[in-house]
C-alpha cells in the first residue's frame, strides 16, 4: 500500500455485506466520493468502540468536507446490525471472509490481540468506559484506517499493530482539509 497510488485491485473488488446481507463491492464506495475507511477488529471490541466514539463528533465535519465514513468489521450481518444501532454509524459493512482486510495488508496476529501491549490498551479502554465484549468477528484480526480519494487514490494509511491501536482522526481530517484546499487552488 503506497500513498499517492491507487488502492490494490483486490481491495477495490472486495465484497462486503450490509446488515441485511446484501453484497457490495467496496471500490464502488470511492468511485465518485472520498471515503474514510475504518476497519475494526470485531463488533464488540473495546478499542474499536473507542475509535468509533472518537469518529462520531467528526461526522458532520467529514460530511462538510465531502468525505463518506465507512466502517468494516468481520462479524455476521446480525452482529453488524447490533453494532450499527449501538454505535450510531450509518455506513457499516461486514467482511467475514477477511478478503478486504488481507487486501488492505492489515495485521492478523494472536500476539497483537493478547500480548502485553494489547492487554494494557484493553484495560485503558475499559477504564474509559469501553468494555470489551465477546468477539463478534475474528478476534485476532487487527484494524486499520484508510483515506481513499474519489477514483481510488490512497491518501492516508494506518494499520493497527495491536488491539487499541488506531489512527488519529485529527490526522485524517487534516488530509481531507488539505485535499479540499488543493482542489480550491486548482
Amino acid at each position: 500500500m503506497k500513498l499517492g497510488q491507487p488502492v490494490p485491485g483486490a481491495l477495490a473488488d472486495a465484497v462486503v455485506r450490509d446488515a441485511g446481507g446484501a453484497s457490495h463491492r467496496l471500490g464502488d464506495a470511492w468511485a465518485a466520493r472520498d471515503v474514510l475507511l475504518i476497519f475494526v477488529r470485531h463488533f464488540a471490541c473495546a478499542g474499536c468502540a473507542e475509535h468509533v466514539a472518537a469518529l462520531r463528533p467528526r461526522l458532520a465535519e467529514l460530511a462538510q468536507l465531502g468525505v463518506d465514513p465507512i466502517v468494516v468489521g468481520s462479524g455476521t450481518p446480525d452482529q453488524l446490525a447490533g453494532f450499527t444501532e449501538r454505535e450510531g454509524i450509518d455506513r457499516c459493512f461486514t467482511d467475514p471472509s477477511l478478503a478486504a482486510y488481507r487486501a488492505a495488508e492489515l495485521v492478523r496476529s494472536a500476539w497483537s490481540t493478547y500480548g502485553p501491549r494489547a492487554l494494557v490498551q484493553l484495560a485503558r479502554a475499559g477504564l474509559r468506559g469501553f468494555p470489551n465484549g465477546r468477539a463478534q468477528g475474528d478476534p485476532i484480526q487487527q484494524g486499520g484506517t484508510l483515506y481513499v480519494a474519489a477514483g481510488g487514490e490512497l491518501c492516508f494509511y494506518d494499520r493497527a499493530e495491536h488491539t487499541g491501536d488506531h489512527a488519529s482522526l485529527g490526522d485524517v481530517v487534516d488530509v481531507a482539509l488539505a485535499r479540499r484546499a488543493l482542489e480550491a487552488a486548482l
